[in-house]
């Protein structure tokens, strides 16, 4: 299917899912926000929800999925450079793991293979702007954590996506017979296995540790794939693989062993 429609499929589902769990257990408070943040949630909804996704889908229709997610994960050293930059002190350990992580990448989703080397500047460049936008992602979450709980973020953060895919393109005219079947499983899969459980799990580790190291975490997603592929699809591994994420673990076991500061990241 077209990458806009799974992205809008999954956002307005995703969106349905938070704010039904909310007004069951009566909760309406939390959606409550303050006027001045106003601006921050728009933009984590329409960046860190909306495009996000879409953008990070038309990236893999371009080019193969091993080199965008390598391009994506260089958001962790983009989050620290803008710390930087804003006069915060970003310990060498940081960078070390920044650096580790991305080889380890690059080894574990086989970038190394020729043939997979055989990109476009345009699914680049969209892979380009996806790592700009992720590191927003996390950078806006770590300033609206203090604010609001995890759960209120995310059903204002997904509403406001939702509400404008349903101004870009309203919902009645999307294409719902073709979920019927299979289809429609595995987008239930997306929506819930794939975004309610992550954004809920990402927004709330930014609660507990800085966003830079958040960041660094999630490049270990690669890793997890690559071992699930193996264990239930039989799918192979090469060496280089398994060096890779070897690799991307000591990278996130290095940033986990730099010492939080009051001045640092």
């Amino acid at each position: 299917m077209p990458p806009d429609t799974l992205a809008e499929w999954r956002i307005l589902f995703a969106s349905v899912v938070f704010i039904a769990i909310t007004l069951a257990f009566k909760r309406q408070d939390l959606l409550a926000v303050r006027r001045v943040d106003l601006p921050f949630l728009a933009l984590f909804g329409l960046l860190g929800v909306l495009a996000v996704q879409l953008v990070y889908y038309e990236a893999i229709r371009r080019i193969p999925i091993g080199v965008a997610l390598v391009i994506e994960y260089t958001a962790p050293l983009l989050i620290l450079g803008f710390w930087r930059l804003r006069g915060r002190h970003v310990g060498l350990g940081l960078w070390l793991a920044g650096v580790l992580t991305l080889i380890g990448c690059y080894f574990v989703v086989g970038a190394y293979d020729a043939q997979l080397r055989q990109v476009n500047a345009g699914g680049a460049l969209l892979a380009a702007v996806d790592a700009i936008i992720l590191a927003s992602y996390f950078l806006l979450t770590e300033r609206l954590v203090t604010r609001y709980s995890s759960w209120a973020l995310l059903c204002v953060g997904f509403g406001t996506a939702a509400l404008a895919w349903s101004i870009a393109r309203p919902p009645w005219t999307l294409p719902w017979a073709s979920l019927q079947g299979e289809i429609g499983w595995y987008v239930l899969g997306v929506v819930v296995i794939a975004t309610v459980i992550p954004y809920l799990f990402s927004v709330g580790a930014v609660r507990l540790i800085p966003a830079a190291r958040v960041g660094l975490t999630s490049t270990a997603e690669p890793v997890i794939a690559a071992i699930a592929a193996w264990l239930l699809i039989g799918e192979s591994l090469q060496a280089l693989q398994v060096v890779g994420g070897l690799i991307v673990m000591v990278g996130i076991l290095v940033a986990q062993r730099v010492r939080l500061s009051a001045e640092g990241v």
